[in-house]
């Protein structure tokens, strides 16, 4: 039995603050790396506008400012917020582990060729493409994008995510913990191109470390998916016509097996329900309507935005 409308809200300020906070966390992260990537970017352009133009000072901002600054600053809001008992950790085995890595592999490609669709009707309809910035990667070295995509973002995303994220979540229940922390990944990219992807793979992520309490296991299926595209296709379109060939057989059976992956394992799903005592539809509720992730929401949405116009 629900309270009235004049104890609720008494029962819902704690939890609003709690979400607030994790909002606010998010917010700061955003704003430091913007913060910096702007400050930087004026000076450079006043004391030597050339060094704009360089890849290799291009990736060192982006990658400096992103989680050199913005990586702290979330840790540094989430400061003396206490932290619910986990799971013990249960390793998935290899089979298990390269299912997660094809499912979350497949779901790219899916999510990518959903995204492409709709960014090409909204280029239709406003007259102009629109902006990648994952194009911007091909301008960086190789090899800085191989630490980038293999070693610097798997660590500090997962641990953001999948870690510092989701545990402050899982008191809300794993359905739950799982959306919202997918969402705020996704939202975390700042731009339309990324969105869907990075939502597809941070739940398949986040589910698989609340059933396994196993961290590493998602840093290196997020480094494994991320090596795919960043080294292996590269790779492969070395090789002409032979290489896209097996582009296209490596694009085509991830899709195929992440469907089938997900399809076998829907009845096999085991969510633990949350252990505080709110409605599914107050959760979302409390989520949204707090000013930590609003104001999360509106920058991440104005982010994502300036690529469109």
């Amino acid at each position: 039995m629900y309270p009235d409308q004049h104890n609720r809200s008494a029962l819902l300020r704690p939890h609003r603050l709690w979400l607030s906070r994790l909002g606010w966390a998010l917010f700061a992260q955003m704003a430091a790396m913007l913060a910096v990537q702007m400050l930087v970017g004026f000076l450079v352009f006043r004391l030597s506008p050339a060094l704009l133009h360089d890849p290799a000072f291009r990736w060192c901002l982006s990658v400096g400012s992103a989680y050199g600054v913005g990586v702290p600053a979330f840790c540094l809001a989430l400061r003396g917020m206490p932290v619910p008992r986990v799971r013990p950790v249960r390793p998935m085995g290899p089979l298990n582990l390269g299912k997660a890595y094809v499912t979350a592999l497949g779901l790219v490609y899916l999510a990518n060729f959903l995204t492409l669709m709709l960014t090409r009707l909204i280029g239709a309809l406003r007259g102009a493409g629109v902006t990648n910035p994952v194009d911007n990667l091909a301008a960086y070295p190789i090899v800085l994008n191989l630490l980038l995509g293999c070693v610097i973002a798997p660590v500090s995303e997962e641990f953001l995510f999948r870690k510092l994220l989701l545990d402050r979540l899982r008191p809300y229940g794993d359905r739950f913990a799982i959306l919202a922390s997918a969402l705020c990944f996704g939202l975390f990219h700042g731009n339309l191109n990324q969105f869907f992807y990075a939502f597809a793979v941070g739940a398949i992520l986040a589910y698989e470390v609340l059933r396994t309490g196993c961290l590493w296991q998602s840093i290196l299926i997020h480094a494994l998916v991320n090596f795919t595209s960043v080294g292996l296709v590269p790779l492969l379109n070395l090789l002409g016509q032979t290489g896209q060939h097996l582009i296209t057989l490596l694009v085509l059976g991830s899709m195929g097996a992440a469907v089938a992956f997900l399809a076998a394992g829907r009845r096999k799903v085991c969510l633990a329900p949350g252990i505080v005592p709110l409605p599914e539809r107050w959760k979302w509720r409390l989520f949204f309507l707090n000013p930590g992730v609003l104001f999360f929401l509106l920058l991440a949405l104005l982010l994502t935005a300036s690529y469109l116009v």
